[in-house]
């Protein structure tokens, strides 16, 4: 029964047709916690589009009440007559920016799902995954880590096209984008097999990008409209690149090597990687680039599972003769050297100390001596929640005098003294993100299946869905052949 002028209703006996409306509804649920606390039925301009019955399975005859709102769908067995009303809850709601529809009865798993999904959140269908003639089966995946599938069943192929259609309508309503989400693929097709991309950098104003795979460093121009990538250097198994630009210094890490580049005329046609590097680090785990009490700073992270060494270089010009576009020589090098006894995630460098992270959260060190003393005010009770274990802190964002702490579950603020800071915020992530930028007041939490969007003054969310998504300096995710689409987001 599709309601609201949507869709023509389907005609069913009088007596067996309860009203059903949002008013209805409400009354409804209005009793009900947990699963459906978070529906929100009571915010203004909330509607009902429709409501529809299918089928749980192809040999049970009982039907699962569909009923989908202009945010979220729920799916509910009701019990109706003349004295009583009842409602339960078949499955937790979902949110339409978390769903993936398909017409086909997919296999049991996120994968296999997401394989057949494009952009606009629909998964392809496919004859092979076609129940029988008789049978319009509709795939109901929620993304996210407490997401499901389910598979119900329409009375007829046009019933399953309307409400396939409806929700796809109602989803879109939904999607209009920040302003600061502006994507456009940057390559297409080229990087597959043994060119699968590792990591990237962009440099000269983003006009350039280095691309590090399995076999070598390529580079892109975006100002050539339709140009193949470049192999710019011969580099096995690169998992992380950075370029500082006022030092015109390359870094490659591979096979667990950190090594530097000198660079020529980086920001010109002309761009040269001299062959003479100089090794930083040998059994390097991952580096960090940063600027830290005003000067420009590489730190090296040999992390093992129970204790980390973290070796800091400081980047500087020298006055002999070299290569480089200025005449001088530029380089790297080492200004302290300090142990950890703890595995460590990742490193940010804040105005005067180094941050970093691991199983106990986030801790600061002083480079001038050493000390080092937990980011979080212990006695503050609000933010209890966030020295438990479990929660993985990824990333720390300055901003003006706040941090914003982002971990695999939620993020939120503290002030320089460890203490929280718009205690009424908190970001409770519906993923579990491993790496973030942020464009303020949006932060852009990456995971393998989406990005998610949080406008941090407005609490407005946006969920982009894609497959194999990595953050890389632009992010990317695979295609149905194992071949990279590059996309680059301008913030």
């Amino acid at each position: 029964m599709i309601q609201d002028g949507i869709q023509k209703p389907i005609e069913e006996p009088a007596e067996r047709r309860p009203t059903l409306n949002l008013e209805t509804i409400r009354e409804l649920v209005r009793s009900q916690t947990g699963e459906t606390a978070d529906l929100k039925l009571d915010e203004d301009g909330r509607e009902l589009l429709f409501t529809g019955e299918l089928k749980a399975s192809l040999t049970d005859t009982s039907n699962i009440t569909v009923l989908v709102f202009d945010h979220a769908i729920l799916f509910a067995n009701i019990s109706w007559n003349q004295s009583s009303k009842k409602i339960e809850i078949y499955r937790r709601p979902i949110p339409l920016e978390l769903l993936l529809l398909s017409k086909t009865q997919q296999e049991n798993t996120h994968t296999s799902c997401l394989r057949r999904f494009s952009f606009l959140g629909f998964m392809k269908a496919s004859s092979a995954n076609t129940v029988s003639k008789e049978a319009w089966p509709i795939t109901f995946l929620h993304l996210g880590k407490t997401g499901y599938q389910m598979t119900l069943y329409a009375s007829s192929e046009a019933d399953q096209e309307k409400l396939v259609e409806l929700i796809g309508t109602a989803r879109e309503r939904l999607r209009v984008y920040p302003e600061s989400f502006n994507p456009n693929i940057v390559s297409i097709n080229f990087f597959k097999d043994s060119r699968k991309i590792n990591c990237a950098v962009s440099f000269d104003h983003r006009r350039k990008i280095l691309y590090g795979t399995d076999n070598g460093l390529y580079l892109s121009n975006r100002e050539k409209h339709d140009s193949v990538p470049e192999k710019v250097l011969d580099v096995q198994k690169i998992t992380q690149i950075d370029i500082l630009e006022e030092y015109n210094l390359l870094l490659i890490l591979s096979n667990n090597i950190l090594q530097s580049y000198s660079l020529v005329k980086p920001d010109s046609n002309d761009f040269t990687i001299l062959q003479n590097p100089k090794t930083l680090q040998k059994k390097c785990t991952f580096f960090k680039v940063g600027v830290c009490v005003g000067k420009h700073m590489v730190s090296c992270v040999k992390s093992g599972s129970l204790s980390s060494t973290i070796k800091v270089f400081e980047a500087s010009h020298t006055a002999t003769s070299g290569e480089s576009i200025d005449g001088g020589h530029n380089d790297l090098t080492l200004s302290k050297e300090f142990y950890i006894p703890k595995e460590t995630f990742s490193v940010h460098f804040l105005k005067s100390k180094i941050c970093f992270a691991s199983r106990q959260g986030f801790e600061v060190v002083s480079l001038e001596t050493l000390e080092t003393q937990t980011l979080l005010d212990e006695t503050d009770a609000s933010i209890e929640f966030a020295l438990q274990n479990g929660p993985r802190p990824i990333h720390i964002q300055r901003i003006d005098e706040e941090f914003l702490l982002n971990y695999t579950d939620f993020s939120f603020f503290v002030d320089r003294n460890g203490k929280r800071s718009r205690p009424q915020l908190r970001l409770d992530w519906n993923g579990s993100p491993q790496r973030f930028a942020l464009s303020y007041p949006w932060i852009f939490a990456f995971e393998s299946k989406f990005i998610e969007l949080r406008n941090i003054e407005t609490g407005a969310i946006h969920i982009i869905p894609h497959k194999n998504l990595r953050m890389l300096h632009c992010s990317s995710h695979e295609d149905e052949m194992s071949q990279d689409v590059v996309e680059s987001i301008s913030l």
